[in-house]
């Protein structure tokens, strides 16, 4: 049974683990309005930021063949 060291149980939780703070083990919670509004602005954010990118980058390509 040597193999099965690393198995722990919860009172005895992994040395790595034992040291991180409450705060950085606490999971957030995916179904919360707050969370999934977020995620859905920082998506949006994205998308205007790539579109306002490729838009930039296809008139720089256009005008310099035309000039």
């Amino acid at each position: 049974m040597q193999r099965l060291q690393f198995l722990r149980t919860p009172s005895r939780p992994h040395g790595f683990r034992a040291n991180l703070a409450p705060r950085i083990l606490s999971v957030t919670p995916v179904d919360e309005p707050e969370v999934l509004a977020r995620r859905k602005r920082a998506q949006r954010n994205e998308e205007v930021r790539l579109f306002v990118l490729s838009f930039t980058a296809f008139f720089v390509a256009i005008t310099s063949f035309i000039w």
